[in-house]
């Protein structure tokens, strides 16, 4: 009886350390470990400034309407013995331009973003054409005029669809919306009769813009970018009348009509701080 308490306790010594050593072999399961941080996000607000060259590409027509000889048996019709019959000019000065930015990104792939910016900036271009022109027989003497130009400074409003070459190099294309300050003025005259035709114009115009560029992230929150954008505002009217007592004489009354179309090229580069928030890759 002795001998049979002894086996079973000695039988219940083995079993028991057995499923210890069974209890420490098995698996342990612990929290998995967080999410990492990429080391380039791009989602996020962001400011910056730009600077760089505004390439007028704007143009502008002069054209006469009424009775431009007296008597006005002369005219016989419309248009027909005006000194011009139109006068047409293409503006391409360069300039400087300089503003500033803010915008909003978001990462919605490994490799692409999308989001939108606006700007506002200063703008240099304006020019002056002034043409000296012979009259037409009978008339003699010469006509003169000269026509100002200027696009004080603009804004856009813009989508921007881009893919990462690399994880801190953004290369997109972007478009929408401009807007800008148009100011154009006037003066015409003629050496013999001394009639003076004067108008101006100054409004904000709307119109459309696109481009490309690329941005290099150069840190967590600062990026470099170099940007290419076409600004077209559209085309704009004044009448330039008559500013002398001469042309009451002439029948129908004599005036210059203006139109101004409004083009620029910019290239520029710029900075922009990023205020993001790191984006979080998933498991």
């Amino acid at each position: 009886m002795r001998r049979s308490a002894l086996a079973l306790a000695a039988l219940l010594a083995i079993v028991g350390t057995g499923a210890a050593s069974a209890a420490d072999m098995a698996p342990r399961y612990t929290k998995a470990p967080p999410p990492l941080a990429l080391e380039t996000p791009w989602t996020g607000w962001y400011v910056g400034l730009n600077a760089g060259a505004a390439i007028n590409d704007s143009s502008y027509n002069l054209t006469p309407s009424g009775c431009f000889t007296n008597p006005a048996v002369l005219c016989g019709g419309p248009l027909t013995n005006n000194p011009i019959r139109s006068y047409s000019a293409g503006q391409h000065n360069v300039d400087g331009t300089a503003g500033g930015q803010v915008g909003y990104n978001y990462q919605f792939s490994p490799i692409w973003v999308a989001g939108f910016e606006a700007d506002i900036n200063w703008n240099g271009t304006r020019q002056t054409d002034t043409v000296v022109q012979p009259l037409v027989a009978p008339l003699a003497g010469s006509f003169l005029h000269s026509v100002s130009t200027s696009l004080d400074w603009f804004g856009t409003v813009r989508g921007r669809v881009g893919f990462l070459a690399a994880p801190t190099l953004l290369l997109y294309g972007t478009g929408g919306l401009a807007y800008g300050q148009v100011k154009s003025s006037t003066a015409a005259s003629f050496t013999t009769t001394a009639d003076v035709y004067a108008g101006t114009f100054s409004d904000t115009r709307v119109g459309w813009t696109a481009g490309a560029g690329g941005e290099w992230m150069a840190s967590r929150n600062w990026s470099i970018k170099a940007e290419y954008l076409y600004v077209d505002l559209g085309k704009t009217n004044y009448t330039n009348a008559c500013t002398t007592a001469v042309c009451g004489a002439f029948v129908p009354l004599p005036t210059y009509n203006t139109s101004v179309t409004t083009r620029e090229h910019i290239v520029r580069v710029g900075v922009n701080y990023h205020f993001n928030s790191p984006v979080v890759a998933k498991y």
